[in-house]
């Protein structure tokens, strides 16, 4: 069984660890740009002090003297705390500063006596230290006599190399350096958690308009399918498209519940006649001892509305498996001039008790089309029952039936009012432009067209709607011809 996936969790896991991935790298970052920063100033300090205190060793007099000694007394700074020591490179004596006491610092200088920098350790005094080696030479004062003069003109300093190392304790560094670190320890800890707080927050206010949607959609009975929903001001961009789909999801859910029970109601009031001229051709048959001639006349009524019932039937089942993925129309060379001729003759007296007069013009010769035609019955059925059911009494329908290229067409025309602009809206779904239109007749719950196009389609054909002038209504089903 795979675990079960949530958002809020993931987000709050994968931000809160990039959080503090982020963190903890940014403070390896701070961390080493301060030590990096500490050592290059010490270094900086040591390659200072060590430039100062070469130009402290001096040949004068003939002799090597070391001016720093000169101030000892009133620089404290250089007897208590400089560390630093020179060595005579051909005799090895060495001065060292008053604070060394008696330790020595090891002895080292770069490549070719340049300077060169080296973690050191100084016995008994300090474990951690940094230290900067260097080859010197004295540097010649110019001397005020002859005397003197000439025993500078006569000296050389290069003869005469010393070795200067300069030291400075590392642990005042390292004590920064681990409060640096204990601080920003701290601080990464207390900022993860304030981060995990402000991205939880984050995330549910941005779940908090799902978390809406939700109760709107579990809240919702089967009777509030076509209410639509409310959508939060908050819903963010990315999910709006998300909620409005599912929106329209619901709304044609809903259209589609609506149209079954609307087809129960329509199948039933279709049933309804049959099967009452059934029992009431059987119950006059039985009402009283007939001769054989009687019954054999009821029996013949009977047959022939069982035959209508079961013709009902098939275009009700017919009707219902219109759109069913896989479900394909039998489709074969039919004759329309033959289904329509059979329709007319079961219209003809609803047509004379309205008062409609039909025109038909029909070609000399039948033609076959290609159609289902339990469908295509089906179709010529609704669309004669529209334009007895709408046309003003005294009216006439024109019926034309011809063939155009490789398309045979069926058009119906006849004066209607209060038709929409749009003809193309008669063929939605439940389509009343008002509740006036619904009181002719009890049978027409605005599906018969949607069902006659689908029907059409199912028979590759279609069936299109045009105005003839301002009060009348052309209806046209086209379907393929059998050449």
């Amino acid at each position: 069984m795979k675990p079960e996936v949530s958002i809020r969790r993931t987000i709050l896991v994968r931000c809160g660890l990039g959080f503090g991935i982020l963190s903890v790298l940014l403070s390896f970052f701070i961390y080493f740009v301060v030590r990096q920063g500490l050592n290059a100033e010490l270094d900086d300090a040591l390659r200072e002090t060590a430039s100062i205190l070469a130009t402290q060793m001096e040949y004068e007099h003939g002799g090597i003297v070391f001016e720093w000694k000169e101030g000892i007394g009133t620089n404290s700074e250089i007897s208590d705390q400089a560390l630093f020591q020179y060595w005579n490179v051909k005799s090895g004596l060495s001065t060292r500063s008053p604070a060394l006491g008696t330790a020595d610092l090891p002895r080292f200088s770069g490549p070719d006596g340049k300077p060169d920098f080296e973690n050191i350790s100084i016995p008994d005094r300090m474990e951690n230290a940094r230290a900067l080696g260097m080859l010197i030479y004295p540097y010649v004062i110019p001397g005020e006599s002859p005397e003197h003069r000439e025993q500078e003109k006569n000296f050389n300093p290069r003869l005469h190399p010393h070795t200067l190392v300069v030291a400075r304790d590392l642990d005042p560094i390292y004590r920064t350096l681990a409060y640096l670190a204990t601080t920003l320890a701290v601080g990464t800890a207390l900022v993860f958690v304030l981060g995990f707080l402000v991205i939880r927050h984050a995330v549910n206010s941005a779940l908090a308009p799902i978390a809406t949607l939700t109760r709107q959609v579990r809240d919702r009975s089967e009777n509030q399918l076509d209410s639509a929903i409310i959508l939060p001001g908050a819903l963010p961009s990315e999910l709006r498209p998300l909620a409005e789909s599912f929106d329209s999801l619901l709304s044609r859910v809903a259209a589609i519940r609506l149209r079954e029970k609307d087809f129960i109601r329509h199948a039933s009031h279709e049933l309804r006649t049959p099967i009452a001229s059934l029992s009431a051709t059987t119950e006059l048959a039985l009402s009283k001892t007939r001769d054989a001639t009687e019954y054999m006349r009821h029996l013949q009524a009977c047959a022939k509305t069982c035959g209508d019932l079961s013709a009902l039937v098939q275009r009700l089942s017919a009707l219902s498996r219109i759109g069913i993925p896989g479900e394909r129309a039998a489709i074969s060379p039919v004759s329309l001039r033959e289904i329509l001729e059979t329709s007319l003759g079961t219209f003809a007296k609803r047509f004379a008790a309205n008062g409609l007069t039909i025109s038909t013009e029909l070609p000399e010769k039948n033609f076959n089309s290609l159609a289902d035609p339990v469908l295509a019955a089906l179709v010529i059925n609704n669309l004669l029952d529209n334009a007895a059911s709408y046309s003003p009494p005294g009216s006439t329908v024109s019926i034309r039936l011809s063939r155009s290229g490789e398309r045979d067409e069926l058009s119906v025309t006849n004066p209607a009012t209060d038709l929409p602009e749009n003809l193309d809206r008669l063929f939605e779904p439940l389509f009343r432009k008002d509740s006036s239109r619904t009181e002719t007749a009890e049978s027409h719950l605005g599906i018969g067209l949607t069902l006659s196009q689908e029907a059409a389609q199912a028979m590759l054909g279609n069936i299109s709607a045009t105005h003839r002038d301002s009060e009348s209504i052309s209806v046209t089903l086209s379907l393929p011809a059998k050449v």
